[in-house]
């Protein structure tokens, strides 16, 4: 839990509505996506977010913000493990 509460970078926050509009700070990268499955990287972990007709509505990497439309199943963090492998799609689109 130490160190959670020592990462420095942007602040990250969910904000989950009705199951259908999940906001997300603090976002270093979106890594992939399909309709069922969205993988987020942030500085806490890989965040996997399950549901249905999953999309985007709006990603500002520059600020670290997602925001997706869609029914939310589950949201679960992974050990960041993202930090090794090459980098993400919208990192490499938008150099």
């Amino acid at each position: 839990m130490s160190e959670i509460k020592d990462m420095k970078g942007k602040e990250h926050k969910l904000s989950l509505v009705g199951r259908e509009k999940l906001a997300i700070s603090g976002v270093d990268d979106v890594g992939s996506f399909d309709d069922n499955t969205v993988i987020i990287s942030t500085q806490l972990g890989d965040l996997v977010i399950k549901g249905n007709d999953l999309h985007i509505k709006s990603l500002d990497i520059n600020e670290g913000n997602v925001v997706l439309h869609g029914l939310v199943y589950s949201c679960i963090y992974t050990e960041n493990t993202s930090r090794k492998r090459e980098k993400g799609f919208f990192k490499s689109i938008f150099k």
